[in-house]
């Protein structure tokens, strides 16, 4: 069973790659389009991101320091 899940991703993310002529961003541009199109709502956690970078930078692997 779970052959056949995979086997169907495949082909769907195959297919979306084809339509984008295999060009990484033509395929982020017709992602956004779609996502822009949907009734779902998107979560966007970039503002919680980084404000939790500006409590700690070091969690991030950057700092402020420069050498």
């Amino acid at each position: 069973m779970s052959d056949e899940i995979i086997r169907e991703i495949w082909q769907i993310k195959d297919a979306i790659s084809r339509e984008a002529n295999y060009n990484l961003r033509s395929l982020g541009d017709l992602l956004r389009k779609r996502q822009s199109k949907g009734t779902r709502k998107v979560v966007d956690l970039s503002s919680r991101r980084k404000a939790a970078m500006d409590k700690n930078p070091a969690a991030s692997g950057r700092t402020s320091q420069s050498t």
